[in-house]
């Protein structure tokens, strides 16, 4: 029952924060914005990528699972595309191939980055070899 009562409440906190934040403070900014950034997409396909592992690394670390913070990571951005899907965006080839793209990259990431290094909250910590007993 707590945990009906917690799933509950997030789903309605981010309904209002999400309505009433979109209705009264992204559209509005959106509809008057007219600076437009434009860099090369090289460049912003690279301070995407650098972000994506940095949060990654971030959240490999604080799980202790490459692979744990792999599945956030690729859900977030699923979720993202599904969001695109279901408001019109992005049609449902679109959404299957970036889904699947997206799954491959990261369950990729969190292979390779898994076998380079052991990931656990005590590297962060450890400046010193470990000691015997």
């Amino acid at each position: 029952m707590n945990r009906s009562k917690q799933l509950l409440g997030a789903l309605i906190a981010a309904v209002i924060v999400n309505l009433v934040g979109v209705l009264f403070f992204f559209e509005p900014i959106a509809d008057g914005d007219t600076l437009r950034l434009s860099v090369h997409p090289l460049v912003a396909f690279t301070v995407y990528v650098v972000l994506s592992v940095a949060l990654f690394d971030w959240a490999a670390r604080q799980m202790s699972s490459p692979f744990k913070a792999a599945f956030v990571v690729a859900a977030a951005q699923v979720i993202l595309i599904a969001d695109f899907t279901l408001s019109g965006k992005r049609g449902p080839m679109t959404f299957a191939a970036g889904a699947v793209l997206i799954i491959v990259t990261w369950v990729c990431v969190s292979f390779v980055y898994s076998r380079l290094g052991a990931v656990s909250k005590r590297d962060e910590n450890s400046d010193s070899a470990p000691r015997r007993s």
